[in-house]
């Protein structure tokens, strides 16, 4: 391959969606607020344009959750996610394939994916289902153990993400997945799907939005496969 053709690759690279839907459909945390759409405007009434105005939990689909979202004050508008480093979320990440599995994701599990010198990346996304399916609530998912969160911050991890509503099973009161993530000043995202996705090394690109009085934001979470042009 000569320079020209691996700059080619490079600058068009196969870019994969790892983001969930979101619709009227989708499902979200039991008790929290659904999609739902509002038409203000039609192009049959205005003759220029369609308008929508939408109600939704910034959990709702693929999403980055913000310090906020675990402690402090509202009113404050501090540690919004509009206020999160946007470098977490941009740069290379490790997809690692435990699917099928759900309960707590052990730090030995994702050991036994490594070679024992292996150096990781500061993002790394964890694959555990076969099938995504968006539109039905199911309970029984992976989450993160506090052994994993630890192995990986004293290795440099910056982000982790998951294919699952949330980082600590459904029935935690303590959120305690999410407050040794914040300890280790981490970041994470959840609800991908990375059904499509094969092992590897990619490039990842998920930006929260930049919402100023939001405890967490919707993101388009995409893989950039550098391996292969466009």
């Amino acid at each position: 391959m000569d320079t020209a053709e691996k700059l080619a690759r490079l600058t068009r690279p196969r870019i994969i969606d790892i983001s969930q839907p979101i619709s009227s459909k989708t499902a979200c945390f039991p008790g929290d607020v659904p999609f739902s759409r509002e038409v203000t405007l039609t192009y049959e009434q205005s003759q220029v344009v369609n308008l929508t105005a939408i109600k939704m939990s910034p959990h709702v689909g693929t999403h980055a959750d913000s310090p906020i979202h675990l402690h402090g004050d509202m009113a404050a508008l501090e540690e919004m996610a509009g206020q999160m480093p946007l470098a977490p979320f941009v740069g290379s990440a490790l997809v690692v394939d435990l699917s099928p599995h759900s309960g707590p994701i052990l730090a030995a599990e994702l050991q036994a994916k490594l070679p024992s010198d292996a150096r990781l990346p500061q993002r790394i996304l964890f694959r555990t289902r076969h099938q995504i399916r968006f539109d039905t609530w199911e309970s029984d998912y992976s989450y993160f153990a506090l052994d994993l969160i630890d192995f990986v911050a004293q290795r440099g991890v910056k982000l982790i993400a998951l294919d699952t509503p949330s980082v600590d099973e459904t029935s935690s009161k303590e959120l305690a997945a999410h407050n040794r993530l914040l300890h280790h000043q981490m970041f994470w995202l959840e609800n991908l799907d990375l059904t499509g996705v094969e092992p590897g090394t990619y490039f990842l690109v998920a930006l929260p939005l930049k919402l100023m009085e939001a405890e967490a934001s919707p993101v388009r979470a995409v893989l950039l496969d550098l391996a292969e042009g466009a």
